[in-house]
């Protein structure tokens, strides 16, 4: 931490002081930022009020990546994630970011920089970094905005952004701070609120009728299966899923971006797609994109209401979606519906069925018996000794090195997964995606995924491809100033590969060459050398993995070093997949 001098606690003197003195009392940590003189004030209290020290500043070098790195922190930790960005220009460098948050359904507060909204106040470059109604650039996916006018507004807006952020359904919040209100000298004491009257609202529980009409779908299941979203990262999530799967005999299938349901249980068919193809009764928990998680939407693919099976959706459905992004609003029939908290209303379901529990021992035992089948056909068809070196022995190898270390899976690559070989126990284990799809996300996220490991003493580990380091690898020097250690693994295919089988696809349908659809993907002539990228903002590195029997030396090496305090970045050159 950056210590600074001659520092005297006090009470606040300036507008901003009290925002400081808020989010103290919040119990934020800490606050990711890229500089700007629209929030130089906020800056000021910051360091020569709240002496940086809960919250802590967080030097960021692009304001995405401080988002990003909000982000991850709000999963890891469970708590509201604080991100500081400057005026327009900072807030349009963050908007991706701030749209990820707002898909991935996770709770930050951002605070933005503004005006001064007296002109007499403003310097030239004000009149082109400020706006009559700054939050504009991201009203339409936040979940509430405020620009206050006065210090005591100021602490009134950003105490209620932050209670509408932790309130079901998240997601980010953002009030822009106008630079004379944090500048203005305090005439008198402007006392905080009492905080147990603006706590987060009560997770919304399902109505009676609807949880029994869920049971009766359920109980006349022939082939139920259960799928879950991220479940907020909630480890008390994983058994009432497990209990409700077991109840129904039911197999469980994961979303490739997120991990509620231990991965060793028998019953979880993860990575077999027919489990979905063949399912009569589709139970969804807190599943944002039932159809995407079906694959029954977009091109080639059938999205009549015919090629649905039965459907039990467990989530806030529409509460969440705004009219201005399509994001998570494909339409597709509910057999049952309960419009609640996906963790309160699993609850109330399981409590239902346990009144009226099925005999689903001989189905259960089906399930059983193919998922076992499954997982060894997996196993067989593994290219271990693949050169270029497959992400499947990546995974194996890693796996083998931090398995026995208390570790936070942040990031992972997600199209080559291979099920089956990480063992994770559930909800809270490995921190899922972006939400938005936002390449560029994985860097800041990572970094926050691992400052919230170190505070609950484990190792943030994390996967993440080229492409995405490539675009904010700037955090890395984040996580290495402020001595937050992790051990990061890039897979790199040397290509905006996920891009690739699409070009290829276009090439087929019209007749086209095929061998074509590398052209303005693949990043090589010259390849960029990760390893010493790495290394030029600090990092621990192992040099450029290019064999697969290198593997095992290079993570132990690299484990060694993160658990010394350093991050550790190991580069692998893959086969794409």
């Amino acid at each position: 931490m950056e210590r600074p001098s001659g520092v005297v606690a006090g009470p606040a003197r300036y507008g901003s002081d009290l925002v400081v003195d808020l989010l103290r009392a919040l119990g934020t940590r800490y606050v990711p930022l890229n500089p700007g003189s629209s929030f130089r004030g906020l800056h000021d209290s910051l360091v020569n009020h709240g002496g940086n020290h809960d919250p802590q500043l967080l030097l960021c070098l692009h304001e995405e990546i401080a988002v990003s790195l909000a982000h991850g922190y709000a999963k890891g930790s469970g708590q509201v994630g604080v991100a500081l960005v400057h005026d327009l220009v900072g807030l349009m460098h963050a908007s991706m970011a701030v749209y990820d948050a707002f898909c991935d359904r996770v709770p930050l507060l951002v605070l933005g920089g503004s005006g001064p909204a007296d002109p007499a106040l403003r310097r030239p470059i004000d009149w082109v970094h400020s706006a009559t109604t700054q939050a504009e650039l991201v009203r339409d996916f936040v979940v509430w905005d405020a620009e206050p006018a006065t210090p005591a507004a100021a602490v009134a807006d950003v105490l209620t952004a932050h209670q509408r952020a932790a309130s079901v359904p998240r997601g980010p919040a953002y009030v822009s701070l106008d630079a004379g209100v944090q500048e203005a000298a305090l005439t008198a004491p402007v006392p905080l609120p009492d905080l147990a009257g603006f706590a987060p609202a009560p997770p919304p529980a399902a109505d009676e009728a609807c949880v029994d009409r869920a049971v009766e779908v359920l109980l006349a299941a022939q082939r139920p299966v259960v799928t879950a979203g991220a479940m907020d990262h909630d480890p008390a999530a994983t058994p009432v899923l497990v209990e409700l799967v077991e109840l129904l005999g039911a197999a469980y299938v994961e979303d490739r971006n997120s991990v509620s349901f231990p991965t060793t249980h028998p019953q979880n068919g993860t990575g077999d797609a027919s489990w979905l193809a063949d399912a009569d009764v589709v139970l969804a928990i807190g599943v944002p994109d039932v159809p995407g998680r079906l694959r029954r939407r977009g091109r080639e693919r059938a999205s009549a209401p015919t090629a649905f099976p039965s459907i039990v959706d467990v989530s806030t459905g529409h509460l969440g979606q705004r009219s201005w992004s399509n994001a998570f609003a494909t339409p597709f029939p509910r057999a049952a519906q309960l419009l609640a908290d996906p963790l309160t209303g699993a609850r109330q379901l399981l409590a239902a069925l346990r009144e009226r529990a099925p005999d689903a021992a001989e189905r259960r035992e089906r399930v059983v018996e193919r998922v076992r089948a499954q997982r060894a056909a997996a196993t067989r068809t593994r290219r271990l000794d693949a050169r270029p070196i497959s992400p499947a022995r990546l995974v194996a190898e890693l796996w083998s090195a931090v398995r026995d270390t208390g570790h936070l899976l942040c990031l992972r690559n997600t199209r080559s997964w291979p099920e089956g070989v990480w063992e994770l126990p559930g909800a809270g284990s490995y921190l899922g995606h972006s939400g938005g799809g936002g390449v560029g996300y994985g860097p800041g996220a990572f970094v926050g995924g691992a400052l919230a490991a170190r505070d609950r003493g484990l190792l943030g580990v994390g996967i993440i491809g080229d492409g995405d380091l490539l675009m904010a690898a700037g955090a890395l020097w984040t996580a290495v100033h402020h001595r937050i250690p992790g051990l990061l693994v890039v897979n790199d295919n040397g290509s905006f590969y996920n891009d690739e089988p699409h070009q290829a696809a276009v090439a087929r349908e019209r007749g086209r060459p095929v061998d074509n659809s590398w052209i303005g993907m693949r990043i090589a002539d010259p390849a960029v050398d990760i390893d010493a990228l790495a290394a030029s903002y600090g990092c621990w590195t192992a040099g450029t993995v290019t064999e697969p029997d290198e593997l095992a030396g290079a993570f132990t090496k690299a484990l060694a070093a993160a658990q010394e305090g350093r991050l550790a970045v190991v580069h692998v050159r893959t086969e794409p997949a």
